[in-house]
């Protein structure tokens, strides 16, 4: 009987252990994210700033594609591109983003509610 009782306990936290890996966020490109229609799970993403558009705005991509970084609305999101005087200064930063949800309004031009987990600006630039 405690043989059986321990079988059952190692399974049940096996299953558990192997549900959490499958959950594990994980990197996806811009084309994968497309595909999926923003439904990536628990993602990150990591993308270069192309052009600065406006203060909430950017063109950011990687090497598969690239979107617009939509920074307004109805988020907590910190970063503004009007934070310095140039808005050029930051082309080709480098940005890892989370969970970016997909603006349904804009279709597949726009990245929405996701959140800054890192930002650095390019080697070299």
């Amino acid at each position: 009987m405690k043989k059986t009782i321990a079988l059952l306990i190692t399974i049940v936290l096996l299953t558990a252990c192997v549900s959490a890996l499958a959950e594990e966020a994980r990197f996806v490109t811009i084309n994968e994210w497309l595909d999926a229609k923003g439904e990536c799970g628990d993602c990150y993403m990591l993308v270069q700033v192309m052009q600065v558009l406006n203060p909430v705005l950017a063109v950011v991509g990687d090497e598969t594609g690239s979107v617009n970084l939509f920074t307004g609305g109805e988020t907590d999101l910190l970063f503004d591109f009007s934070d310095h005087e140039d808005a050029e200064y930051y082309r080709n930063w480098i940005f890892v983003i989370s969970n970016p949800q997909y603006n349904v309004f804009e279709g597949t031009m726009e990245l929405k509610n996701w959140k800054l987990e890192r930002f650095m600006p390019c080697v070299g630039e």
